[in-house]
């Protein structure tokens, strides 16, 4: 669904408002060469480069050479590929006699203001890239039209029934599984130059806690993590997002626990567990909303590309060949 506004909303916030030392780079590029035509509207080469824009910076920044062109054309190809789609959807709902209410457009322009410290800058933005107020309210009126086509032709009628979602939770039930969690508090001794005095500074905690001491009144006493305000409490951590070496042990303990102090790269901790969640599977009802998302996202996505292959099919297309091909 996501390539439904490539064009214009694209040009709105990529060119007009983009840091303009990229858009100055990228002047030099732009050209009114005829690339498309579609049913009589032309697609030149500025519009993929207004759009391109923010890519063209990305790019020159990460590639070089041969592979720097390879990426430049694949991705102007698919912005050509997208943009006469979006031609079509904007001629389908002009065909179809759609219409936007000019409040909405106002609506937008004052959202779009009112991003701005001053309406003198917004103004200068516009001016800046050669925009009028108008220009603007045409380019707002043809993305609301477009939203209004695919939405009367796709969106509105696809239905995702409970049915599918009862399904889709059944076959994909280990896909939602909650990892097991495990709540930690923490002693954190960073290492200075005295590598050997850290150690038996951590060695000499973990026997007072062996021998009683509370872990808290430890923690404050000791502790150089910056939760040593909450009493050294990391809260819950789920399987897989803690440095392995550490995961292994502090897996394994049971509520009340004590590690062992751990050496790390950057100083020597002690855990103690405070609470544990096993692995478990939330019911439907807590995920049937996110499955209807993916399955609604996954219908609209195949049958906007059905709907406008068939666009494609009644119309009049014609891609200029790459002076560089042969």
């Amino acid at each position: 669904m996501n390539r439904i506004f490539t064009f214009l909303i694209a040009i709105i916030i990529c060119v007009m408002f983009c840091i303009p030392s990229i858009a100055q780079e990228e002047k030099v590029r732009y050209t009114q060469k005829i690339l498309a035509v579609v049913n009589g509207e032309a697609i030149t080469e500025i519009d993929i480069d207004e759009i391109l824009a923010p890519i063209y910076q990305q790019y020159n920044n990460t590639y070089s050479g041969k592979e720097l062109e390879a990426k430049l054309a694949v991705a102007r190809a698919d912005t050509l590929d997208q943009l006469i789609g979006d031609k079509l959807i904007l001629q389908e709902a002009k065909k179809k006699e759609l219409t936007i209410d000019p409040n909405e457009i106002d609506n937008l322009i004052s959202e779009l203001k009112a991003k701005f410290k001053t309406l003198e800058e917004f103004d200068s933005i516009l001016k800046g890239q050669n925009v009028s107020l108008i220009d603007l309210r045409k380019r707002y009126e043809e993305q609301l039209l477009i939203k209004k086509a695919v939405g009367r032709e796709v969106i509105g009628k696809i239905v995702v029934s409970p049915a599918a979602i009862s399904e889709f939770y059944e076959k994909h039930e280990s896909d939602f599984t909650i990892p097991k969690h495990v709540r930690l508090r923490n002693i954190f001794l960073g290492v200075n130059s005295n590598e050997e005095e850290i150690e038996q500074k951590a060695n000499t905690i973990y026997e007072q806690l062996q021998k009683g001491t509370e872990f808290i009144e430890l923690v404050e006493k000791y502790s150089e993590a910056p939760n040593v305000v909450d009493s050294g409490d990391m809260g819950y951590i789920k399987r897989g997002s803690f440095r392995e070496e550490i995961e292994e042990i502090v897996f394994k303990l049971e509520v009340g626990d004590i590690t062992k102090p751990l050496k790390t790269s950057t100083g020597f901790y002690l855990f103690k567990v405070i609470g544990k969640k096993e692995a478990s599977v939330p019911p439907l009802e807590t995920v049937q909303e996110q499955i209807h998302n993916q399955l609604f996202g996954e219908e609209v996505e195949k049958e906007l590309k059905i709907w406008v292959n068939k666009l494609k099919e009644s119309a009049l297309i014609e891609v200029k060949k790459n002076e560089n091909e042969k």
